[in-house]
């Protein structure tokens, strides 16, 4: 047997089973930027000047900004050649995971998303805030935030082919004493997050186990399972 053969029947397994059903999809085309927040004097310090990121070839500036002990005081300001907004944000300090840019509603205009690492031990080492700022017209922004679950970036999909990627969402769900993975699929529709569950036959529930799985269950039927949808991630809205 040549080591060549031997490679693609150890490979073969891994890549039949060592995915989630939603990673086998389309996924949008991604620019990573070097994310590093920095904490000084018990406050947070972040710029980054993307150069060329509206279709005018115009720049957009990210600063992040606030005071730890004040929590409400911690905005993410975005500036154009037209205008400079604060959108104030519940952001932790401990950590950050990656700034994303992508067209993820499929409309033509570049949008982000930043991610940042809750900390913590045990299945808490994977809490997370997802933010998202999708692109308007006249290079204003609509965002959406909520706490999820990640080991590392979850790639958005578009698991039924319309162009606007789906957002999936992770949480920990028990059923009968069994903890379970449970997805829920997300499209952002006019201005908001909309639950399309319903489309795709969606969510999936996969056992938690002490190994990799990647499983849907057959504990629960596909129809059990759709009690356990929520129809919009949690958002902590901040009022100033």
């Amino acid at each position: 047997m040549t080591k060549s053969l031997i490679y693609i029947i150890f490979l073969f397994p891994i890549l039949i089973f060592g995915q989630y059903p939603f990673e086998k999809y389309k996924s949008p085309k991604y620019q990573s930027l070097e994310f590093k927040m920095i904490e000084k004097n018990n406050s947070l310090e972040y710029s980054k000047n993307i150069t060329g990121f509206f279709k005018d070839k115009s720049d957009l500036e990210v600063k992040i900004n606030g005071n730890l002990e004040n929590p409400k005081e911690i905005y993410i300001q975005l500036k154009t050649n037209l205008k400079s907004k604060k959108y104030f944000e519940q952001i932790p300090a401990q950590g950050t995971d990656g700034f994303y840019i992508a067209d993820f509603n499929g409309d033509g205009k570049k949008d982000f998303k930043i991610v940042c690492l809750y900390m913590g031990s045990g299945l808490a080492a994977i809490n997370v805030r997802v933010i998202y700022f999708f692109q308007k017209a006249n290079k204003e922004f609509t965002k959406i935030s909520f706490d999820d679950k990640m080991d590392g970036n979850r790639i958005e999909r578009d698991l039924n082919g319309d162009g606007n990627f789906e957002i999936i969402t992770m949480t920990l769900q028990d059923y009968k004493n069994h903890n379970y993975w449970l997805f829920n699929v997300y499209n952002f529709v006019n201005n908001n997050l909309v639950c399309i569950n319903y489309k795709i036959n969606y969510p999936i529930m996969v056992q938690f186990l002490f190994r990799e799985n990647y499983s849907v269950t057959n504990n629960i039927s596909r129809k059990a399972m759709k009690k356990y949808e929520i129809k919009k991630p949690e958002e902590i809205i901040i009022e100033k």
